[in-house]
């Protein structure tokens, strides 16, 4: 009957649980979102990838055109002089077949890639920040009611002492736990605020809070939806084949370059009462084999590319079953102590017996602490699931 109420009392519960679920992930998102404008790395990063794309494109222009002049002395005496103007224009054939330009935009998507690496990696510190303040504000409510029971059966103790039914050595007892209530109570809150502000360090300014007492990152899925969206939403694979795509765009590229070099030109030369002009080109040789040097160093660096590809899947799929296998059991743990908790919370019947003098002052506090103790492994095996479940979802670039 009792475990029958038990289930009807959580169903009933559900509703509201999802609401301030909903609530709490709409204040993370947008919690994160404000650490995503305000971080300074970030906005480091973020520069520089856009340096590093305007670099690429200093190289999409033909180089710049040449322009000479020459002067020439005649000699004996009465030669006139020779005036030479001289224009060429070296061509590139990386620039006109455009092979460059995709070689700059595959490089381009590998920054963007890395950032999104770093992005991904920033928003998993935060989420590790919120995991951890929320098991502290839940610990510190669970503290600051310890301490108030504490005090009110250093109250009730003090009074028996007055009686004369409680002895020194026992009041002395209670003393202490009140103060290490208190002392578990005062380090619990400066955890707290050392969390928070390593939250405001990553938000780049001081009134960023987290005041929820309910977990907010996305519950574990079933394992073939992770993998069926790791080869997609994996920045870490992303990165790799936008590396890929710029060693084959390098490699194509390269294979332009080993055309002989093209420059067409004007040259003129002036002499009084005379002129001649007319078009110049010119052509390179190569005779010295660095086109073919640098196309065998092409295909290497596609060939690690490739290689570095299938090594990174192979790390994430076994990462991927670890992490999951870590969050599920914590999971496990953590709602199995939670539901035998739930079932063994004697702290008020405790207490009573205390009051009505049917236990003594220290089998109150033994039977007292190992609940306490309980209830603090209850609160850390939470936290310690839901941290396993940051680092799950850290593997995907996914809310």
């Amino acid at each position: 009957m009792k475990r029958h109420l038990y289930i009807l009392s959580a169903l009933l519960c559900l509703p509201m649980l999802s609401a301030a679920q909903s609530g709490v992930a709409e204040r993370r998102s947008a919690l994160l979102d404000s650490i995503v404008k305000g971080n300074t790395t970030l906005r480091a990063l973020r520069q520089g990838v856009e340096a590093g794309k305007a670099g690429m494109e200093t190289s999409l222009r033909l180089p710049d055109p040449e322009v000479g002049f020459s002067y020439k002395w005649g000699a004996p005496a009465g030669v006139p002089a020779v005036k030479g103007v001289d224009v060429t224009q070296q061509l590139d054939w990386g620039v006109l077949t455009g092979r460059r330009r995709r070689l700059a935009q595959s490089g381009a998507g590998k920054l963007e890639q890395d950032y999104r690496i770093s992005l991904r990696d920033m928003l998993a510190e935060a989420d590790r920040i919120i995991v951890n303040l929320t098991y502290y504000n839940l610990l510190c409510d669970e503290l600051k009611r310890r301490l108030a029971v504490a005090q009110e059966v250093m109250s009730l103790c003090s009074k028996r002492y007055e009686r004369g039914d409680l002895n020194a050595i026992d009041l002395n007892k209670i003393r202490l736990n009140t103060t290490l209530a208190q002392t578990e109570l005062k380090r619990a809150l400066s955890e707290r605020q050392s969390l928070q502000f390593d939250l405001n360090r990553l938000g780049g300014k001081a009134d960023l809070a987290w005041n929820d007492t309910v977990y907010a990152v996305p519950a574990l899925p079933p394992l073939d939806e992770l993998r069926s969206d790791i080869e997609t939403a994996s920045p870490e694979l992303a990165a790799a084949d936008a590396a890929i795509r710029q060693e084959h765009d390098r490699l194509r590229l390269t294979r332009t370059e080993g055309l002989p070099n093209l420059s067409v030109g004007y040259t003129g030369e002036y002499i009084k009462g005379e002129r001649h002009s007319g078009v110049t080109i010119g052509l390179s040789i190569p005779l010295w084999g660095n086109s073919r040097k640098k196309t065998a160093e092409s295909r290497a660096l596609l060939a690690l590319s490739e290689m570095e590809r299938a090594d990174a899947a192979k790390r994430l799929e076994t990462n991927l079953m670890k992490r999951y296998a870590s969050a599920r059991n914590l999971r496990q743990t953590a709602d199995k102590l939670t539901e035998d908790l739930a079932r063994a919370d004697n702290a008020h019947l405790i207490r009573r017996s205390l009051e009505l003098g049917q236990i003594s002052l220290l089998d109150y506090l033994l039977e007292i602490s190992f609940y306490y103790n309980a209830r603090t492994q209850q609160l850390e095996a939470e936290r310690d699931a839901q941290m396993a479940l940051v680092e799950l979802w850290q593997l995907i670039d996914k809310e």
